[in-house]
């Protein structure tokens, strides 16, 4: 019996996995498809940028053969390294598995399911770079002014990002196996996943990515990687070695039967092997009664229920994520000038507080799906299930706004009032502002469900929801950190004729007090609309 998948198993499987990723995309809503027209346009300009740089690389040779060509070992080992990690970190999230796989492993072999993913995989990673540089490929073919080169730079682009992608595949395959043997990280893998994202985020922030991209991408250029470039070359310059353009074909052969086969074996260990069932070892925070003394236990309940949601299924809250770029620039200003710089804590401050709104509250009645009417007949009331979920959004964004945005207003140059009033507003704004999104949510409920992965579908916020609920909390809860940098303060006072203590204060009072206002009415349509509800709805 073959160790490797049966060709047209395979691609049946393939065929299938594209046509279903099809169907999805054509019944996204009309902002998703603007999103990912936009994404196409963009490729439509990287194809036109790729083969003008192609074009000019190529006439580059041809003038300077000894400069170009050590430059041009750089591009296979830049694109056989992005295409390595993409393909592993694409396994690990989203295609290194299959809807229905129950289905297919009773009907064909595991290696002809690996098969079928590794071939529809390659054309959603690998396929979006390739396509793009095998047209360059005939722009740096004209460049040169040799024909052959076009076909000889197609092979390499296609045997470069196979051979990358199919290698990657196990590596990501392997992890996500060794992530779900790992008890720790089922129980933690919501904080594990924010940690690695603040480090990504803090490496970008810093201007330090380099120091981790660049000795990977010297370790491929110093490997048999760089010879897929005396591929590419031999029919433009004699230096070419035909030896090595010869031995990077086969080996991409060889490795890649090796990759399919490590793909297979690695898959089928990580599908029939029992994995950590996270679900069954909630810890005693999330099931106890701590919250019933002082919440009342039904309040409690729906705070406690919010939290395992979270938990059990963390990627409905990855939205939360998207504003968090608001911080590059002064992060970005505060490493350039070494120090916390004076916009920093109040930025923080009004995103900690946006951030804790958006959490839990944002979708009230969307969250609880098929089980709300079941939920309007439990015996909860609209106080109790609303005070449950802006307690659960405001214990678990609360802190953590507040001791972020204390440190760094110490450390800044702040005065000391201002350092006080932005502390003041990182301890008052986040529960408000679970009260403005919970009134808003409610308002503008989504109960459909959108693909979040190729397989992982969640029921988040709709857009009207996430537009206004940040809008309004901008516009009145951003007068209270928005005055607190002296950059703000002085001019508001100049207009105003009044004290830079008066305008912080003033700021901080007139901003709580908006936040208040509007939380006010965002809760009591939130009670109303559920106290309201009926199954007719």
């Amino acid at each position: 019996m073959s160790a490797l998948p049966d060709a047209r198993h395979s691609y049946a499987i393939a065929r299938n996995e594209l046509r279903v990723g099809w169907r999805k995309f054509r019944s996204k809503s009309f902002v998703q498809v603007l999103v990912f027209g936009l994404a196409a346009l963009l490729g439509l300009v990287f194809t036109a940028a790729a083969t003008y740089g192609a074009y000019w690389a190529g006439q580059a040779l041809v003038e300077d053969p000894g400069e170009a060509a050590d430059l041009a070992a750089l591009v296979p080992a830049g694109l056989g390294a992005f295409v390595l990690f993409m393909a592993a970190y694409m396994t690990v999230i989203q295609i290194g598995d299959i809807d229905v796989r129950d289905g297919y492993l009773t009907t064909v072999p595991a290696r002809d399911v690996v098969g079928g993913l590794l071939l529809s995989g390659y054309v959603r990673v690998a396929g979006f770079v390739a396509g793009p540089l095998v047209v360059a490929s005939a722009g740096f073919a004209v460049g040169t002014g040799e024909p052959l080169a076009f076909p000889l730079a197609v092979l390499a682009v296609v045997a470069l990002t196979a051979t990358s992608f199919l290698v990657g595949y196990p590596l990501g395959a392997a992890v996500g196996y060794l992530l779900g043997q790992s008890e720790l990280v089922a129980r933690y893998r919501v904080a594990l996943g924010a940690l690695a994202f603040v480090a990504y985020f803090g490496l970008i922030l810093t201007g330090t990515l380099d120091v981790v991209i660049d000795p990977v991408i010297e370790a491929f250029r110093a490997s048999p990687v760089a010879w897929y470039s005396d591929l590419v070359l031999l029919p433009v310059l004699d230096s070419a070695s035909a030896l090595q353009a010869g031995a990077v074909v086969v080996g991409s052969v060889l490795l890649s039967a090796v990759a399919v086969f490590a793909s297979v074996r690695v898959s089928e260990r990580r599908w029939y092997d029992d994995g950590v069932d996270a679900g069954a070892r909630e810890t005693d925070s999330v099931s106890g009664g701590r919250l019933d003394g002082l919440l009342g236990r039904r309040t409690a309940w729906v705070a406690r229920k919010s939290w395992l949601r979270a938990r059990r299924a963390p990627v409905k809250l990855l939205y939360v994520a998207y504003p968090i770029f608001v911080l590059v620039t002064p992060i970005q200003a505060s490493v350039e000038a070494g120090r916390v710089t004076s916009l920093l804590p109040t930025i923080v401050a009004l995103y900690g507080a946006w951030m804790t709104g958006a959490l839990f509250t944002l979708n009230p009645l969307g969250d609880e799906g098929a089980v709300l009417p079941v939920s309007a007949i439990t015996g909860v009331t609209g106080r109790e299930f609303v005070g449950g979920l802006v307690t659960a959004s405001a214990l678990l964004g609360g802190p953590v706004t507040l001791v972020v945005t204390v440190v760094l207003a110490v450390l800044s140059p702040l005065p000391p009032l201002a350092v006080v009033c932005t502390v003041a507003a990182a301890a008052v704004l986040p529960p408000l502002a679970a009260a403005v999104a919970v009134g808003v949510g409610t308002a503008f409920p989504k109960f459909e469900a959108t693909t979040i992965t190729r397989s992982r579908e969640a029921v988040v916020p709709s857009l009207w929801a996430f537009a206004v609920y940040t809008l309004v909390f901008l516009v009145t809860a951003g007068i209270a950190t928005g005055a607190q940098s002296p950059a703000a303060a002085g001019p508001i006072a100049d207009a105003l004729g009044a004290s830079t203590a008066a305008v912080r204060l003033g700021s901080l009072v007139v901003g709580v007090a908006l936040a208040g206002a509007t939380a006010v009415v965002g809760t009591r349509t939130a009670v109303r609309a559920f106290d309201g509800y009926t199954t007719d709805d």
